[in-house]
């Protein structure tokens, strides 16, 4: 049955589509293609002395060709097919199958770009060789260099293994055609633009459209778009152009790429006319970027745009008058410290200031060196209790601010000139007295600037 399919497809072709060649495209060149296909094993072989079965599969090859005269050439191609095969009855392993031949081909020409052709020559697939390989293709012409091709042809192996095989390539043909003059032509000029239509390679040109001397429209900027289409007549030489002849402008801010010195500008964002984004406030921050647009000029700003706050107070660097506030800090509108409230902690009836909070107090330190006129008071606290009387607690909580005062002046060098330490007992509670975890917040060390 598949070998009168064959064989109807011979006759088919060879009764069909031969004619007359008008142009020798294929005389004499070499030829290399690419396959990819799909291989049929027909049936079980017998290989080293075991039969053996193949799934069928996908087929992947190169194919190399000579073409003596017009229509007659030889190729060899060799090629492999990935498949599974059959251990034992229900076990397959990966394998692949080695297949090649070496066959004749003679093409018959149907129009100028179709070529019909037969195949008969000599092969194998895996170990059954030698074999004989038969069938048909076509293949159809693209460019001068360029064909397309797809082929059936089947082996008739060894023990009567029919295998079939269908491709599918991409050929490119060396060497140029063998071209040949053509008698000469009526003198017609089919689309009256002055040039017949023998010498016309843009024959169907509209009417009173200016022409060169090949008969295809003017492209004066040489974009690939013609003068009667181009909006944009006067593009420079090497830009790339939409349809209508105009430079491509892929972020749509009105500016040409080719001029875009920011090409990926968010859509709708006001540009300069280098297709970069607006910077009012010139700071390096776009305005669509910038959440403080009225920066004075040379000022320092973060990502945002926003004037640096190095020690986050809340107020910019740029007008800061104490710029190395303690963190948490209150500040006035100048950038100076009015009041900070330390988390320093003490235990019952203690005045020992824990290590823990020396960092701190280090803070505190160093902002009354960078600011040699701030002068503080220190101001201490207690919890207040039953059986702890007023006088007890005052005594307290002014040991607790002259312990953090000495720590101030003799860890940390502060002149305790500009230090005054004051015990408030418990009158100035921050939460209720009748939990433990509100009396130890009662507990604490103010610091309040006092010039």
């Amino acid at each position: 049955m598949k070998r009168s399919f064959l064989l109807a497809g011979f006759f088919l072709l060879v009764f069909t589509l031969i004619s007359k060649a008008e142009e020798d495209i294929l005389r004499d060149r070499f030829v290399i293609t690419p396959y990819i296909g799909y291989h049929l094993f027909a049936s079980d072989r017998l290989v080293d002395n075991k039969y053996k079965k193949f799934e069928n599969g996908f087929y992947f090859g190169l194919g190399v060709e000579k073409f003596f005269g017009k229509y007659l050439n030889f190729e060899f191609n060799l090629g492999i097919v990935p498949t599974d095969e059959r251990i034992k009855k229900k076990e397959w392993k990966s394998t692949k199958v080695l297949v090649y031949s070496l066959q004749a081909s003679y093409h018959f020409k149907a129009t100028k770009r179709f070529y019909p052709y037969v195949l008969v020559g000599v092969g194998g697939v895996a170990k059954l060789t030698p074999g004989l390989d038969y069938g048909f293709g076509l293949r159809m012409i693209l460019t001068k260099n360029i064909a397309l091709k797809t082929e059936f042809k089947q082996f008739w192996l060894q023990n009567g293994v029919f295998d079939n095989l269908i491709t599918f390539g991409v050929s490119y043909l060396w060497g140029k055609p063998v071209v040949y003059k053509k008698a000469r032509p009526k003198l017609i000029d089919n689309d009256n633009d002055g040039v017949l239509d023998e010498f016309d390679e843009c024959p169907n040109t509209p009417q009173g459209i200016a022409v060169d001397e090949r008969g295809c429209p003017l492209d004066s900027d040489g974009d690939g778009v013609p003068d009667y289409q181009d909006k944009c007549p006067f593009t420079p030489e090497g830009i790339a152009v939409d349809r209508e002849g105009c430079p491509l402008d892929s972020d749509g801010d009105g500016v040409p790429d080719y001029l875009d010195k920011c090409p990926n500008t968010p859509k709708g964002t006001a540009v300069y006319s280098d297709g970069c984004p607006l910077d009012t406030d010139e700071d390096g921050v776009p305005d669509y970027l910038d959440k403080c647009p009225d920066t004075p000029v040379g000022v320092a700003v973060n990502d945002e745009g926003c004037p640096y706050d190095a020690d986050r107070d809340g107020v910019p660097d740029n007008i800061d008058q104490c710029p190395n506030t303690p963190e948490g800090a209150e500040v006035d509108e100048r950038g100076c410290m009015k009041k900070i409230t330390l988390t320093i902690q003490f235990d019952p009836n203690s005045t020992v200031v824990k290590q823990k909070y020396y960092n701190e107090l280090r803070r505190i330190a160093e902002y009354m060196k960078a600011n040699p006129e701030v002068k503080i008071e220190v101001q201490g606290h207690t919890d207040r209790t039953p059986r702890s009387s007023y006088e007890y607690n005052v005594r307290l909580s002014q040991k607790r601010a002259e312990a953090v005062k000495r720590v101030l002046v003799e860890k940390f060098g502060i002149d305790p000139d500009r230090i005054v330490a004051r015990g408030y007992g418990y009158t100035r509670p921050i939460a209720p007295n009748d939990t433990p975890e509100g009396r130890a917040k009662n507990r604490r060390v103010e610091i309040v600037v006092i010039e």
